[in-house]
């Protein structure tokens, strides 16, 4: 699964329009920089048993208490969501989206505040919600800097459904990530916690916003 998520980007990235392959060091810079801080959140929260993975669908090898399968999806899950950035920066890049991010950033600062309010003490709510209003607030201020950055998440959320919906359990026997119960809101989009949602666009608007940071500076410097 995580092969086929790094497939067509890796492939794409040598298109002469987009010409992505370009930018591939201040993508893996950016992962690391980003990557880091969610693969020590990932540790704890393994360890703590908030949520865990089944064995059965695993390589077997561990980096400190997580699959590798898992650290894997903090370098290809990126890669890919920045890659959908630069391809709508290039191919949308005279239309306005100021109208879209208006709406949907407040929506979905309501979506985080939803499921806050229905388990405050969940840790997997608490710190996805906390970190993703955090998020959102930077984006409304920096909108018209950052103008792309809504619309390539909101357009990664179709190769996201269909990825975490097979890690959750849809179409297989049992899910290879599972969830405490205790720690998020228990409500699912078919198998995949709300909270996936804004974890996902933590991460993948962190990688974008370094990723851009890093471009402007080196490339003009």
């Amino acid at each position: 699964m995580i092969l086929l998520t790094a497939f067509f980007p890796v492939v794409l990235s040598f298109d002469k329009k987009v010409r992505f392959v370009q930018s591939w060091k201040w993508v893996m810079v950016a992962t690391i920089i980003v990557g880091v801080p969610f693969i020590i959140w990932d540790m704890i929260f393994t360890k703590h048993l908030v949520w865990g993975f089944t064995e059965d669908y695993l390589l077997g090898v561990q980096i400190g208490n997580l699959p590798v399968e898992e650290v894997s999806f903090f370098i290809v899950v990126p890669f890919a969501c920045t890659f959908i950035y630069e391809c709508v920066k290039y191919y949308f890049q005279k239309v306005d989206f100021s109208k879209f991010n208006f709406i949907f950033l407040p929506i979905l600062l309501g979506y985080a505040i939803v499921l806050i309010s229905i388990n405050p003490m969940g840790w997997y709510s608490l710190s996805s919600v906390t970190l993703s209003i955090l998020v959102i607030g930077f984006l409304f201020i920096k909108r018209k800097v950052f103008s792309k950055v809504p619309i390539a998440f909101f357009i990664s959320l179709v190769p996201f459904l269909m990825v975490n919906g097979v890690l959750t359990g849809f179409g297989i026997e049992n899910e290879i990530v599972w969830y405490n119960e205790g720690h998020f809101s228990s409500l699912r989009i078919i198998t995949i916690p709300f909270e996936d949602v804004l974890y996902s666009f933590s991460l993948i608007v962190l990688n974008i916003l370094v990723f851009e940071s890093l471009k402007s500076k080196f490339q003009t410097s």
